[in-house]
């Protein structure tokens, strides 16, 4: 078994040239994580003795921050600047370097604590700057809380990694079972599959109004679940305030106790359960009771606040492409203009 840490790039360019290249017959499995207490390294050690693997961990630019000081108030700021503006990379820490060629590898495993109910910032950082390199790899989690529920971080997951094959059956072990990773680490494995992603791993919707288009992806939650398996519908929408268009469905949505509740930037979606309500917000809302979170927009979430009247609802597929996705990658994106174009020239 042969495992292999790689380290991150604080070393001199002399010592970095030096560095030997991982190739794709060393291992087809990477596991990036990241640990602020040691929980999250200990799992991973217990991890890398009992699976062949390449293994990197994100560590943080400036070194010494302590996350946990005056109530974890740096990592609180640092999450809830993500959960504000998460498509600006300006909102991400700084990371130090890493080297690592993704195209070697169909496996990511990522790990990472959880904080404030969503996954670490530095982690985050990691799979902003490389989740859309991970596209059709197998993606799975190892998370580690005190007690929270994991629903977050994989919303986080899924956001910075939207074409990803996520396998639902994520490792999450508490602080207070460390001690046993080794035995939950194998109970883990023994039942993964990494060759193929669980059949409702990629769960999209498409709402549209005719003119105007917008794609989200669901997270994991009972919620969301409940909401997919309505669609699809056909129904109104309407503004609400100044940042937020909503819409009722015709049966209640039902949830459970691995609902997300934080922060809403543009861009989520999400049940307001008083009201029995959708809410597509097209710009930023705070947390507050009763509100739970059940997905992001991936594709034409600047289209939210221009949804009027009669909208319909209804699930992503194969056999459904999203409109504009002409080279049918998934998304929409400078690659379909390309492709227009060479369809132009070829006239």
């Amino acid at each position: 078994m042969k495992i292999r840490l790689i380290s991150s790039l604080s070393l001199v360019m002399a010592m970095m040239m030096c560095m030997p290249q991982l190739h794709a017959a060393e291992a087809r499995t990477l596991v990036a994580y990241y640990s602020f207490t040691g929980n999250v390294r200990t799992i991973v050690n217990q991890l890398s003795q009992q699976l062949d693997a390449d293994v990197i961990e994100i560590e943080p630019a400036e070194e010494g921050l302590d996350y946990a000081a005056n109530n974890y108030a740096i990592g609180s700021a640092l999450i809830g600047g993500i959960r504000e503006h998460p498509d600006d990379p300006s909102s991400y820490p700084a990371i130090k370097p890493v080297r690592i060629d993704l195209s070697n590898y169909d496996n990511i495993i990522v790990a990472a604590p959880l904080w404030w109910s969503q996954m670490a910032a530095p982690m985050q950082s990691f799979l902003f700057q490389y989740g859309s390199m991970m596209q059709d790899k197998n993606i799975s989690l190892i998370v580690s809380s005190a007690s929270s529920g994991i629903s977050g971080v994989v919303s986080d997951a899924k956001r910075l990694i939207p074409r990803g094959r996520f396998i639902n059956d994520n490792l999450w072990i508490r602080s207070s079972q460390t001690s046993q990773a080794a035995t939950l680490v194998a109970q883990w494995l023994g039942g993964l599959t990494l060759d193929e992603p669980s059949s409702d791993s990629d769960m999209r919707i498409r709402v549209s109004d005719g003119t105007h288009t917008v794609v989200f992806a669901l997270n994991e939650t009972s919620a969301a679940q409940s909401l997919y398996d309505m669609l699809p519908l056909s129904v109104e929408v309407n503004n609400y305030g100044n940042n937020e268009k909503i819409f009722y469905p015709p049966t209640t949505i039902t949830f459970g106790d691995d609902c997300i509740e934080g922060d809403c930037p543009a861009g989520t979606l999400a049940l307001f359960s008083p009201w029995d309500n959708v809410v597509m917000y097209y710009g930023a809302a705070s947390r507050y009771s009763g509100l739970y979170i059940l997905g992001t927009a991936i594709e034409g979430a600047e289209a939210i606040g221009s949804l009027s009247g009669t909208i319909t609802v209804e699930k992503v597929t194969a056999t459904s492409p999203i409109k504009g996705d002409v080279n049918a990658d998934g998304k929409v994106d400078v690659s379909d203009v390309n492709e227009v174009i060479n369809i132009i020239l070829k006239v």
